[in-house]
């Protein structure tokens, strides 16, 4: 054995010379040697701790942009109690520097390409996630080759014991962007949807980084015939494989056609894997030479305890007195919930919660949005399901059945705000919502309203409420709401519009001159490009049909606040319109199956692009915000 040294700090490298590996107390030497990680753990437990600092350093920044974004609406709210005129636009060169920053980040990021009909299979996050998660693979992957060129037997071992540690790294952060409680997202305003995306994607580097440990430390001992030996005297071995194993197939049941195909199998099944491959990770890594290793699944252990007792302290008090639930069926196989929480009495608008109702589910609860504010609907939490599952079904059913002569109890697990910008400090305000995404909308424009109504001057001057759904019916779930909130908003000169876009009917009720109305080729090529807004393709004998006739307003007293409309928006030119009369920032927010917000992305960055806003071209910027739902 040609050796002047016991680590690759020495001046000759470790090779094989003068080993006979025909001899197995000279072969089970050699592989020890080429197992020392004497010198690497320190190494990589230095990279592992690089990685950290990286992600320290990219929340750090992301949480100065979001403090930054809410002072400057802040401002927007000050300047508006004090009577400045346009205080939704940029005042000063310092705010009109931050208007351009935020406006050449933001465009990138909007687009999302996705295969709409195949969603269920394959779906593409927004080009802002594709950037962020691209970064983070290529950060993971640089920290395992830089400065790591071992030269002789130890040097795929070197890479490989770099993997490794990199990939115990990744375990705290898999946690923290797994968790409703989590720090990252409460410093960043990242939605609960968007950490579980980075969450999903943290995991899959964890299984390349895993790989790498594995496939690299393999080759290292493959490579002089010691694979065999290896497995018979290393009790790391098997441990590791475990681990790996699991991890697999936590990522395996984790792509969206598993996931989507028993959701609540999914979750059960995705937690007990988790555990098990806790344990198994912490065995493998206190059977190294390196067992401090295991202080990333320590802090991980106490990272999910405290985020689980956290949301457990919060649930207790909550439903310390319990809570009952109306149930009331609607038009179209929805189910209108009411629920009087005597815990909860303020949340913010968009908030959602976890319902859980001992008589139609236990394990698992229900996401659901409310579309009440604390200062409507008596106090009481007004949420809408559509039946598309076991769970609301059951309750649809239920309802039917019983109407209000029944209570149910009713637990909650929340509400967890929505974290979005205020959106009354925007110059204007557009809100889009398909089918049950109303519930977001509605949110956010009672609570825009009872604050115009009330005490606070805004900085908003106008808001234009777009809905699309299927059959007319169906505006019957909010009319009063819709009304309510229209009024008020009136009353205190807030500018105001309601569309509401019926998609799967060919006339309006009471309107016969609403049918068969023809339009331009240029509305006709907009409209091939939004003909997906409620998620559905759309066949070609049924592709929207906006002609003037349909910009009227409804003779039906119910919905005298609203225009109706047969087909589907042409979100490009609407969105355009708003931005050019616009005098300051323009808020577009959407929430509704994938294809509407897919379609509402492309017609916000063919805008931001052609207007070129907040970027010298005159106009100011175009901030949107998504909620999807599944």
């Amino acid at each position: 054995m040609d050796m002047d040294g016991d680590s690759p700090s020495s001046s000759a490298p470790l090779t094989p010379a003068g080993v006979d590996f025909s001899n197995e107390t000279q072969a089970f030497d050699f592989l020890q040697e080429i197992l020392d990680d004497s010198v690497l753990g320190l190494v990589g437990n230095q990279y592992a701790r690089y990685s950290w600092y990286g992600v320290v350093v990219f929340i750090g920044l992301a949480s100065i942009c979001n403090v930054v974004q809410r002072c400057v609406l802040r401002m927007r709210l000050r300047a508006s109690a004090r009577n400045r005129s346009r205080p939704a636009k940029p005042a000063n060169p310092l705010t009109q520097s931050i208007a351009t920053a935020a406006a050449l980040f933001r465009e990138p990021s909007y687009p999302q390409i996705t295969p709409l009909a195949a969603s269920n299979w394959l779906k593409v996050p927004p080009l802002g996630h594709v950037y962020l998660i691209t970064a983070y693979l290529a950060f993971i992957l640089a920290l395992v080759f830089i400065n790591n060129n071992i030269p002789g037997a130890q040097h795929f071992q070197a890479l490989g014991i770099r993997a490794g540690w990199l990939g115990a790294a990744q375990v705290p952060l898999l946690v923290l962007t797994s968790s409703k409680t989590s720090l990252i997202g409460f410093l960043v305003s990242l939605s609960v949807e968007r950490l579980n995306v980075y969450h999903r994607w943290v995991s899959r580097g964890l299984l390349l980084l895993a790989t790498l440990h594995f496939g690299l430390q393999s080759h290292a001992w493959n490579i002089y015939g010691s694979m065999a030996l290896e497995w018979q005297t290393d009790e790391c071995t098997p441990t590791g494989i475990s681990a790996y194993a699991l991890l697999l197939w936590m990522n395996m049941t984790s792509l969206a056609p598993l996931r989507f195909f028993k959701y609540k199998i999914f979750v059960v099944q995705h937690l007990l894997a988790y555990f098990g491959f806790t344990v198994a990770i912490a065995y493998h890594l206190y059977g190294t030479s390196s067992p401090y290793s295991t202080n990333y699944i320590y802090i991980s252990i106490a990272l999910y305890l405290v985020g689980q007792l956290i949301r457990l302290v919060r649930m207790i008090i909550v439903n310390i007195r319990p809570s009952k639930a109306a149930l009331t069926p609607l038009e179209g196989s929805a189910t209108k919930i009411r629920l009087s929480n005597p815990g909860t009495k303020s949340w913010q608008a968009g908030s959602y919660v976890r319902l859980f109702i001992p008589r139609f589910n236990i394990l698992l609860g229900h996401p659901a949005t409310i579309l009440s504010t604390p200062s409507s609907h008596g106090g009481d939490m007004v949420f809408i399901l559509r039946s598309c599952g076991s769970f609301t079904k059951r309750l649809l059913k239920a309802a039917q059945i019983e109407g209000h002569q029944s209570m149910h109890l009713t637990f909650i697990d929340g509400p967890y705000p929505s974290p979005h910008a205020d959106f009354a400090c925007f110059d204007t305000l557009i809100l889009i919502a398909g089918s049950t995404g109303v519930t977001f909308t509605l949110s956010v424009l009672q609570d825009i309203a009872q604050r115009a109504k009330t005490h606070k001057i805004l900085p908003l001057q106008t808001l234009h409420f777009t809905w699309v759904i299927k059959h007319q019916s169906w505006i019957s779930w909010v009319s009063e709401e819709l009304r309510t909130a229209f009024s008020m908003l009136q009353e205190a000169g807030v500018e105001t519009l309601c569309n509401i876009h019926i998609t799967g009917e060919e006339r309006i009720a009471g309107d016969e001159e609403s049918a068969g109305r023809g339009h331009s080729q240029e509305q006709e090529q907009e409209k091939e490009q939004d003909d997906k807004a409620d998620g559905q393709p759309v066949p070609d004998g049924e592709k929207a049909e906006v002609s003037e006739s349909h910009n009227r307003r409804s003779s039906d007293a119910d919905i005298s606040f609203a225009e109706l409309h047969v087909g589907r928006p042409t979100f490009r030119s609407m969105l355009e319109k708003r931005v050019n009369q616009a005098q300051g920032e323009t808020d577009v927010a959407v929430c509704g199956p994938l294809g509407l917000s897919v379609a509402v992305r492309s017609a916000v960055v063919r805008i931001s692009d052609d207007l070129a806003v907040d970027k010298g071209g005159g106009l100011d910027g175009l901030y949107l915000h998504v909620e999807n739902f599944d």
